[in-house]
């Protein structure tokens, strides 16, 4: 019998585990990890895309204490937390928030069509005139122009919806969790900063703490 060969992908290329903090999944590879909170869309009546709202304001709206709180809720609306940190009242809370002022949750897993082009375009003004995309997993890899990629308005073609978008040498990864409503930036601390400042994503910073499930530690 032939032992099937197991692949365990460098680290600098897809998200951290759930077991860990992410700081330390990453240790050796990124200096710093920033959380960007993909914000919600705006639709008109007829269901068109109008603009995007930042998690502060569905707070405001709905009600709730803070990132953690509208953090669980999301998760719990796709049933994505056990049984310990369910909590289907603010489940409704979200979902009539949402129904009353035109909102659409984001996705979970992928990255959000508000920041995509920003992305993008973080990787140009670094000087990275390419990029790799590839799927969760690391198993798949496509190199691409970013500015290509910008032309097609974010899109690509890869087998997975789950995507991870980094620099040909891995100095920029862009990765996100498959269940959560998030992308993380990961880079050297100077790099991160700046591109935080320059293009305002909505997030926060890991800590040496900071894990995948982070609302519910």
């Amino acid at each position: 019998m032939t032992d099937k060969l197991i692949f365990y992908p460098e680290h600098n290329c897809i998200c951290a585990y759930e077991d860990e903090p992410i700081l330390s999944f990453y240790q050796g590879y990124f200096e710093c990890v920033y959380v960007m909170l993909n914000p919600f869309q705006k639709v008109d009546k007829r269901g068109d895309n109008i603009g995007y709202l930042s998690w502060k304001k569905v707070i405001e709206l709905a009600g709730f204490k803070n990132i953690n709180q509208l953090d669980i809720a999301l998760r719990n609306a796709i049933g994505g937390l056990v049984s310990k940190y369910r909590n289907y009242e603010d489940v409704e809370i979200l979902k009539d928030t949402c129904e009353r002022n035109g909102l659409i949750i984001p996705g979970e897993g992928c990255f959000s069509q508000a920041n995509k082009i920003d992305m993008l375009r973080s990787l140009l003004d670094a000087g990275y005139p390419h990029m790799f995309v590839a799927d969760e997993f690391g198993f798949e890899r496509k190199l691409h122009y970013v500015q290509d990629v910008i032309d097609k308005n974010g899109e690509v073609e890869l087998a997975t919806a789950h995507e991870n978008w980094y620099t040909p040498k891995n100095e920029i990864l862009y990765t996100a969790h498959w269940d959560s409503f998030y992308t993380m930036l990961c880079a050297d601390k100077k790099t991160v900063e700046r591109i935080v400042q320059q293009y305002g994503f909505e997030g926060f910073y890991c800590d040496e703490k900071t894990q995948i499930y982070w609302s519910v530690q």
